[in-house]
């Protein structure tokens, strides 16, 4: 169920996945979802696991830092973008769902990744301060950076559902209770239809030239992907905090 939810939620945003349109995916009635969740909330919960739990299956990511803690938390780190890369639309899920424990910090939400993080710093001979502070850095850089990245890339493959927490349908009307999209599909329409990277930053001519002339003239450069070399970047500017803080 938690694995059909996550092909939704891919295929047509956060906000397409109603009990209803899971069940239709399932083939069954949506009533008969509630015998294995007690609701939508659960569902959730239950697809950010299985987002995480991918970490489990990467065969980059290590358990120990036999290559040292600096090797063990880049295949790590790079794990997690891993994730987030391929579920751009269900990443923020694993920003704002609610955690098991409020001192638990996404995107590492699972105890047993903590857990092993916490220990294999422990034994490359961290402190507990020091522990505390890399697992807390580590884990605000890769939130920030990752949802500005899936930002974009659902940017680059719009959906209905995209912006909306909340259920609802292809119409871009709020959304009670939870966040709505903040585009219309003319405008979605244009985003998904761009040729160029002009296009895609400016898809329906809203940069003036007049008005921001150095926003237009940059505006291919702007528009450029380069995430990898940013993120690798700044990963190991944030590692070389980290070493400072230990040495």
């Amino acid at each position: 169920m938690a694995r059909a939810t996550l092909e939704l939620i891919d295929a047509e945003g956060v906000g397409a996945a109603s009990m209803r349109a899971i069940g239709t995916r399932l083939g069954v009635e949506a009533m008969s979802l509630y015998k294995h969740v007690s609701d939508r909330n659960d569902l959730l919960d239950a697809v950010v696991d299985l987002v995480v739990a991918e970490l489990d299956h990467d065969p980059e990511v290590r358990r120990t830092a036999d290559e040292g803690w600096r090797d063990y938390l880049l295949r790590l780190a790079h794990g997690v973008r891993r994730f987030a890369v391929a579920h751009p639309h269900a990443f923020p899920l694993v920003a704002t769902r609610p955690a098991e424990a409020p001192w638990i910090n996404p995107p590492l939400r699972s105890l047993a990744w903590i857990e092993s993080m916490l220990q294999t710093l422990g034994e490359a001979g961290f402190d507990d301060e020091q522990v505390l502070f890399a697992y807390r850095s580590f884990n605000s850089f890769l939130l920030g950076y990752l949802l500005m990245e899936s930002g974009a890339r659902t940017l680059r493959d719009p959906q209905a559902g995209d912006g909306a927490l909340s259920p609802g349908s292809a119409d871009p009307e709020p959304v009670p209770g939870g966040l709505t999209p903040t585009r219309d599909v003319e405008e979605r329409e244009a985003i998904a239809d761009a040729d160029d990277a002009e296009d895609l930053i400016d898809p329906l001519g809203e940069v003036d030239e007049d008005s921001y002339p150095t926003v237009h003239r940059l505006a291919e450069q702007l528009a450029q992907d380069h995430y990898v070399e940013e993120f690798t970047r700044a990963l190991e500017d944030m590692l070389d905090r980290i070493a400072a803080q230990i040495a």
